[in-house]
């Protein structure tokens, strides 16, 4: 459990941001095969301008000429599939031996992306999303009456990670252009309100 609220960005455009204001509408669920931390709703964590740029790019690559604006989100992370903590890593470990029990060779799984499809993370997303799978399946009747002496495991609220990426910052640096922590939101209960953020 993370023990405090978080301030997250998300980048959308203007009419949809107007909606989510205004009370009328809620942010979707991205449930693309490349979503690197699995499915749900991805926040940038206590960063607009990230949103701002990364929506921009999107948009640009879809071809769309819609106006980005930010949607600021205060969450309760919850029960945090938090993978900076050590414990959390080898859930991600056992989700991985899950899926390619289930797909049977390591020729059969999906792959990540490299060089500048870094983003598309196909096997991250995959293993992810059977640890929550795996999660859900303890909490079944069948797997409950099986398994008497062995706890049911929780579904998680939010998924949280932090990623490198962009190149170096400067030459020889160990730090890139793009560096952030994003958190993917799977139970909507933990956004506990939007806001509109102040632009600089």
């Amino acid at each position: 459990m993370l023990p405090s609220f978080l301030l997250c960005f998300h980048g959308t455009d203007v009419k949809t941001a107007e909606a989510i204001f205004a009370g009328k509408a809620h942010l979707k669920p991205s449930e693309n095969d490349y979503d690197w931390l699995g499915h749900g709703i991805y926040f940038w964590e206590y960063s607009p301008q990230r949103a701002y740029q990364f929506a921009q790019e999107k948009f640009k690559w879809q071809k769309k000429k819609d106006k980005v604006a930010v949607v600021g989100a205060i969450i309760d992370p919850g029960l945090c599939f938090n993978l900076l903590d050590a414990s959390s890593l080898g859930f991600l470990e056992y989700g991985y031996e899950a899926l390619l029990e289930d797909r049977g060779s390591i020729d059969l799984l999906p792959k990540n992306g490299d060089g500048k499809e870094l983003w598309k993370r196909q096997l991250d997303c995959a293993v992810i999303n059977m640890v929550h799978q795996i999660r859900t399946e303890t909490q079944s009747e069948d797997w409950v009456k099986k398994n008497p002496r062995k706890p049911s495991l929780a579904s998680y609220d939010t998924v949280r990670g932090a990623f490198w990426e962009g190149g170096p910052i400067y030459n020889g640096a160990r730090i890139e252009k793009k560096n952030h922590v994003q958190i993917c939101v799977r139970n909507l209960d933990a956004i506990k309100g939007y806001f509109r953020p102040i632009e600089d």
